[in-house]
């Protein structure tokens, strides 16, 4: 025997129904959204890790040793391709370029308050990890941003 319902009993089921499949669809609408955002995230830090791997600078990092070290070995060579003797010869920061090999972007002191950039191609291994002097730009002031050249 069928059921009969009364005209608001079949509007009771027709909004709970609605409001049912509402809620499903706004849960499934927020749940794609925090995907999308997760998928988003994960995206910017493939991208990031990308462009320091494959060819991109790294961001401004302190000198260290080992900077200072590569400086220690082409002083001479920027001496003579700038045709003057440097006062001091100070590494304060740097930018690396992995490409074949390693391009170092280099921020040095070479007296008051008197700075140069400059850069140094680090050959693979391979290669005999030796350096390469490839250019220098005077004039730069402390706050100059280090950058490729």
């Amino acid at each position: 025997m069928a059921r009969k319902f009364s005209a608001l009993q079949s509007a009771a089921v027709i909004v709970f129904l609605s409001l049912s499949l509402s809620l499903r669809v706004s849960q499934s609408v927020s749940i794609k959204l925090s995907e999308f955002q997760i998928k988003s995230d994960l995206e910017a830090v493939r991208l990031k890790r990308m462009s320091q791997l494959v060819g991109g600078p790294s961001g401004v990092k302190e000198a260290d040793a080992e900077i200072q070290d590569i400086l220690d070995k082409t002083r001479a060579g920027f001496e003579d391709k700038a045709g003057v003797k440097f006062d001091e010869f100070t590494a304060i920061s740097y930018r690396s370029q992995v490409v074949a090999g390693t391009n170092y972007f280099i921020k040095v002191k070479v007296g008051t308050d008197k700075y140069v950039h400059v850069k140094v191609f680090k050959f693979l291994p391979h290669a005999g990890a030796t350096l390469k002097v490839e250019n220098i730009q005077l004039n730069k002031s402390l706050d100059d941003d280090i950058s490729n050249f």
